[in-house]
């Protein structure tokens, strides 16, 4: 992301909370300087990810919103599970896969019992099933191997 970009969307999100600098500061108890924020909002001073992560969880923000030119992951990609590999796992995320995967065949009349593909709002709703990003849920399946090619 261009820093200029980066620092208007800073200071967009701390807008959209209808906050100043120096309520920045007097919310955070002092963690978050009004000077450093202003900074960050300018594109005097580069934000480290891992700041810009814990100034987006104080602003009660997701962090993808700094990025919004990254599309999500799986827009509008399908996902096919894998429902044989699902049933034999045995960890509290594949539990939880296993129902939504019951719920989800349920209501769609599908019950081949070896394949269901998923949509990206079904992926959103997992994740917050499993409480993971979207992101983390794809890596889960992915590296878990319940996914098919």
């Amino acid at each position: 992301m261009n820093k200029n970009n980066q620092a208007e969307r800073l200071r967009m999100i701390r807008k959209s909370k209808g906050w100043s600098l120096q309520d920045v500061e007097n919310h955070s108890n002092g963690k978050w300087k009004a000077v450093v924020i202003g900074s960050y909002e300018r594109g005097d001073r580069a934000i480290s990810l891992k700041k810009a992560i814990s100034l987006m969880e104080f602003y009660q923000v997701p962090v993808s919103e700094l990025f919004p030119e990254i599309a999500p992951i799986v827009s509008a990609r399908s996902l096919t599970l894998d429902l044989v590999r699902i049933s034999s796992g045995s960890d509290a995320h594949t539990e939880q896969i296993r129902r939504f995967t019951r719920l989800v065949s349920d209501r769609r009349k599908d019950w081949n019992g070896q394949l269901l593909t998923i949509r990206a709002n079904d992926l959103q709703f997992l994740s917050l099933l499993l409480g993971l990003t979207d992101a983390a849920t794809l890596d889960y399946l992915t590296e878990a191997e319940l996914l098919t090619a």
